[in-house]
Order: C-alpha cells, then structure tokens, then sequence
C-alpha cells in the first residue's frame, strides 16, 4: 500500500514536470528560418489568423495521423491559426504520388479535403488522391493534366520543402513549425494548445 503510494505520488511528480516543461523548440529568427517562413504553401485557417502552423507531413506516416486530429482540434479551439501543408514524402514512391496528388488538387481549391482524406487512413497513393478529389467534387480528368502540365513545380515544391525540413534539423515527419517555435512528432492536443500559446509569446 506505501509502496504503491509512493509510486502514484512519483507519477503524478513526473506527470506536473512534464506539463511545467516548455513545449516546442525555440527557433533563432535566422536567413534559414525567414526563408521558410516566406515560402507560399497550399493551406487553411480562419482569415485574420495571427499565427502560422507550417505542417510537415508524409500522408503515410503513422504519427503524422496519429497528430493529425490533436492539431486540428487544438487549431478549431484556438480560432488564430492558419495550417499551411509543407508535404515532405519520406516514406516512398506512394508517399510521393500522394503529396504530388494533393499539391495539384490545389488548382481545384481542393487541397483541404485532399489532405484530410489522405490523413484518415489506407494506404496513401497516387489514386488515393485522385479518389479524394473526386469524393470532394473535383474533376480526376483535370487533375491528371494539371500533373502533366504543372508537374515540375509541383516536383520543385517538394524539393524545398525536403530542403527546409533538413536546414531546420527535422530528423522525419511530423514536424510543426509555429512561428518560431518548432514542435516535432505526434503531439496532443494540450500540446499544440500550448505550442500555440509559447509561439505567440515569442512574437512579443
């Protein structure tokens, strides 16, 4: 009974400590960092949002889905943040059709519901994408010529958003830019509530 006392009290010590902890990490306002923050990103959130959410993402990643719900809870409840898709294909050729799936959604105004749909699970790929586009209303016909026509940006895209991920010290996927403040992998949704909280604070 002591004993298993103690070890409750321990628990709940460790479990105040990691609330008390910083979330995130802080990020030096460096010619790095500005250069991601100006980079145009397909994306959402409500217009006048004070804070950016940069969101980089492998649709086939197990704890970018896992955080997915976590982040847009927390986004919804918080009212100020804008989510801006920085998709970084980690995990394959799948992963990589995927990503250029929903980057040319985006010509449809459908990148939204492409990436929420790639989010919920399967296995994301080429078809995956086209599929969601199609369920979100968007033509399969224009997708494949807007991939066809628009491919090498949208290849070009994909290739600095892997150039950010290394120059901010991203070891894989997810990873949150917000503001300066950089939260990696699955997060909760108390987690990015703060994270949004410390990313304000750090704008002073």
């Amino acid at each position: 009974m002591v004993l298993a006392a103690l070890l409750g009290a321990g628990g709940a010590g460790l479990l105040a400590l990691r609330a008390a902890r910083p979330v995130g990490q802080e990020l030096e306002m460096s010619p790095t960092l500005a250069a991601v923050l100006a980079e145009v990103r397909p994306g959402w959130g409500p217009p006048g949002a004070d804070l950016a959410l940069l969101l980089f993402t492998d649709f086939n990643c197990g704890a970018c889905r896992r955080a997915h719900p976590a982040m847009m809870a927390a986004a919804a409840a918080d009212g100020g943040v804008a989510i801006h898709g920085f998709d970084w294909p980690i995990f394959g050729d799948d992963s990589r059709a995927a990503a250029r799936g929903a980057l040319a959604a985006d010509a449809q105004g459908l990148y939204r519901p492409v990436h929420e749909a790639l989010m919920r699970g399967g296995r994301a790929d080429g078809a995956a994408a086209e599929t969601a586009l199609v369920a979100a209303g968007g033509s399969a016909e224009r997708l494949r010529e807007t991939l066809a026509s628009d491919g090498a940006r949208i290849d070009g895209v994909l290739a600095r958003n892997a150039f950010h991920a290394f120059s901010l010290g991203l070891g894989g996927t997810p990873g949150h830019v917000i503001g300066r403040l950089l939260l990696r992998g699955a997060a909760s949704e108390r987690e990015f509530r703060r994270a949004f909280d410390r990313a304000r604070a750090l704008k002073g």
